[in-house]
């Protein structure tokens, strides 16, 4: 894996990681997820990225845990063999949230694979902790080891705050590229309704995915890339034992100096209380 998809991961991954999600319920409840999602672009070259997302987990007053298995079909140059034609790469996941006090909370997430389309490593970590007047503030780090033995290195930083329906969110991202750092901006926004489902938009701009993690001062470049993500996480039975979570994304990003594409995300995921 010699790149990582920067707006994929930081648009796709707000809305599939699911140990996010609330996990102050006064009882355990024991859940199968299922998802899948995409993402596409066609220059230079025709690309499908699929994902499939399958794990079991559990959600307890304080703590959520899911072991998930990631499997990845990679369509290239035509659409011959859309889902599954071209062969699956597979990737192994641990999704993990505690909350460490009243107003703190820790969430991690690891995830291995030896197949070229995932990072061998994949280490994600975040902390909320909550501040005067309803805000929360959060750190995070990533840390990814590509299949070729290259290090990538992210941290984020976030302000947000609840406002009644409303809930607003600004990210930013640092990228820790040789020989110059590079940044990302993100703001995300959620109305919700009956006060679990929501409706969400997340906006970025930054950094661009195809921009080398490594350059030398002669070739170094500054890509740029602009995206839009809209998402809703909503029950779909009276009983709130099934939760539909899903979206679609676009980006205009910068593959080449001066050169830009469009690139298509889109993601669905059910999740089941099973008992």
């Amino acid at each position: 894996m010699k790149r990582i998809g920067l707006i994929f991961l930081i648009g796709i991954m707000t809305f599939m990681l699911n140990a996010q999600d609330d996990s102050t319920k006064k009882v355990t409840k024991y859940k199968v997820l299922t998802g899948y999602s995409t993402d596409i672009y066609n220059q230079p070259n025709l690309r499908v990225y699929n994902l499939y997302n399958t794990g079991i987990g559990f959600q307890a007053p304080k703590t959520t845990l899911y072991g998930i298995l990631n499997t990845k079909n990679v369509v290239a140059d035509s659409l011959d063999g859309f889902f599954f034609g071209n062969g699956l790469e597979f990737q192994y996941e641990l999704d993990f949230y505690q909350k460490l006090s009243k107003t703190t909370d820790l969430w991690v997430n690891y995830a291995y694979s030896n197949d070229i389309h995932f990072p061998k490593h994949r280490i994600m970590t975040r902390v909320w902790q909550q501040i005067p007047n309803d805000f929360l503030i959060s750190g995070g780090y990533n840390y990814y080891r590509t299949q070729d033995s290259i290090n990538i290195h992210m941290a984020n930083f976030g302000l947000e705050k609840y406002m009644g329906r409303f809930w607003m969110e600004g990210r930013y991202f640092v990228f820790f590229k040789e020989p110059q750092i590079k940044f990302a901006y993100q703001l995300n926004s959620r109305v919700f309704w009956e006060d679990v489902n929501y409706l969400q938009l997340s906006l970025t701009a930054g950094a661009a995915p195809d921009e080398p993690w490594r350059t030398d001062i002669t070739t170094a470049t500054d890509y740029q890339a602009y995206s839009a993500l809209l998402g809703i996480s909503t029950y779909i039975n009276k009983k709130q034992t099934i939760q539909l979570k899903s979206g679609l994304g676009y980006s205009y990003e910068e593959y080449k100096s001066d050169v830009w594409r469009s690139r298509y995300v889109g993601y669905v995921s059910l999740l089941f209380t099973i008992f």
